[in-house]
């Protein structure tokens, strides 16, 4: 029986494993000791704008980053794959069940309907349930009024996970769009879609400076990332949801000026996170929803000082 077992759902999964046509990148990359010369990883050289390699082989996201900036501690537990609570901040679940409801919808290439979202017939996303569909409705909904997709329009992926070399820094850079299309016009187009309970941004300014995600991608376009697209026209188009409204911003690749605050703001970001080895804790408010607090030492030490305070 086992032996039967083995043949009928084992081996054609280790088949796949140890017999691949082509490499295929991962979370795995980041340790990989020929990821300098695979063919698999776009080549983003000068990506993260260092000067020189750091002192091993690091894999980095601009979410990565965001992690660092509150606690390098919690990016360097998390980076490292230790068991993690379940627990996350509300915004960032909220964030999750709707990029799962959304990168459901676009996976058919169809314009996404509100009416469409009016029946509830129990057809939800794995790990979704009634109730994360009532929570993010009002969000989905507003998606509705501004989806890109439409006649002419040819859809390429939804989540898509992007792996690429930067060997000036000798880095791994992940990034994973939202969307990537091709509009009727033949641009290549990468949409990101970012939910917020505070007031939506007053112009792609204040855009840029509040959501990192859009130097991030910037960079990527202006690095030459077309995904299988060999347009030369490219946009970053930057969805921003809110419960009532919702708003979208768009991004000329043509403007050089542009390309340089977007860069610069990647390095600037990416310096000290480059140069870390200490990985020191940062205890504040986002120790209530760090996945990796039951690895950290000083995780309750904001809640100590809080207590201390309170003492007559």
């Amino acid at each position: 029986m086992a032996e039967s077992l083995y043949a009928t759902k084992v081996f054609p999964v280790v088949s796949k494993i140890v017999a691949p046509n082509r490499p295929t990148p991962g979370n795995s990359c980041g340790r990989c000791k020929i990821a300098g010369c695979c063919t698999s990883l776009e080549r983003l050289d000068g990506f993260l704008g260092q000067s020189r390699k750091g002192l091993a082989t690091r894999t980095v996201s601009a979410r990565d980053l965001e992690v660092y900036e509150k606690c390098p501690a919690q990016w360097y537990l998390s980076s490292n794959n230790l068991p993690s609570e379940s627990s996350v901040a509300p915004s960032s679940e909220r964030g999750r069940v709707i990029h799962e409801w959304l990168a459901r919808a676009h996976m058919g290439s169809q314009t996404c309907d509100p009416s469409d979202l009016d029946a509830i017939d129990g057809n939800f996303p794995p790990g979704l349930d009634e109730r994360d569909y009532l929570d993010s409705r009002e969000y989905v909904t507003q998606h509705a009024a501004v989806c890109p997709i439409g006649e002419g329009v040819q859809v390429i992926g939804s989540e898509v996970s992007v792996y690429g070399y930067d060997a000036q820094a000798d880095a791994i850079v992940v990034s994973k769009p939202d969307l990537l299309y091709v509009d009727p016009d033949g641009i290549f187009v990468i949409r990101e879609t970012k939910t917020t309970t505070l007031s939506l941004p007053g112009d792609a300014q204040e855009a840029f400076d509040r959501f990192f995600a859009v130097p991030w991608l910037l960079n990527l376009i202006g690095s030459g990332y077309r995904g299988p697209c060999r347009s030369d026209k490219a946009r970053l188009e930057l969805e921003v949801l809110a419960p009532e409204d919702s708003r979208v911003f768009s991004w000329d690749l043509g403007d050089s000026r542009l390309l340089r605050m977007a860069k610069a703001e990647v390095r600037l970001r990416a310096k000290k996170w480059h140069r870390d080895t200490t990985w020191n804790s940062t205890p504040g408010e986002q120790c209530r929803w760090c996945p990796v607090r039951g690895w950290c030492p000083d995780a309750t030490a904001d809640e100590a000082d809080d207590d201390q305070l309170r003492i007559p």
